[in-house]
């Protein structure tokens, strides 16, 4: 079904094109607009397309989420001309959520490639859900950085070395 919806923007109003798939339907070729995708009347994901790519409607909106049974956003993602990509240099392009709403994991990238942060924080970050860190994967272009080689990258990119391991203190 495709619907017309008018959107607030500023002082006027957008007119979006909204269609609302099922799980399997197909977005039409060059389809500029937003997609609701629908399981049981429920909203389950909303997406953004210009021109048939995923394309975010905002700097600081992503291009599509993807929402829990109850309502809740699971995680969303920023696209740029269909390709992942981080909109702004504190806000990575992929964020998962709990089920209460903290911050499971995140991904950077750049052109849809996974890579690390100017500020050489790492492309994959996770936590547990009390918000410890769990780990850090460098990436650099789309290919993983062994801890140890952090340091010796010669990206132009600021990186600061890897965190030390844990190692469990000695029996007695």
């Amino acid at each position: 079904m495709e619907l017309i919806d008018l959107i607030p923007n500023s002082m006027s109003f957008r007119v979006i094109t909204t269609l609302e798939l099922r799980e399997g339907d197909e977005v039409p070729v060059g389809f500029t607009g937003r997609v609701k995708l629908l399981e049981e009347n429920s909203v389950i994901a909303v997406a953004w397309y210009a021109d048939g790519q995923l394309q975010n409607p905002g700097k600081h909106h992503p291009a599509y989420r993807r929402f829990r049974p109850d309502g809740r956003l699971k995680y969303e993602m920023f696209y740029l001309h269909g390709l992942l990509h981080d909109p702004a240099d504190r806000l990575p392009a992929v964020r998962g959520f709990y089920a209460d709403g903290k911050v499971h994991y995140e991904e950077r990238y750049f052109a849809g490639q996974r890579n690390d942060a100017r500020d050489g924080s790492a492309a994959v970050r996770k936590w547990r859900s009390d918000g410890t860190l769990r780990h850090e994967l460098h990436y650099e272009h789309g290919r993983r950085i062994r801890d140890d080689d952090t340091a010796r990258s010669t990206s132009t990119a600021k990186r600061t070395p890897a965190p030390a391991k844990y190692t469990r203190p000695p029996a007695h």
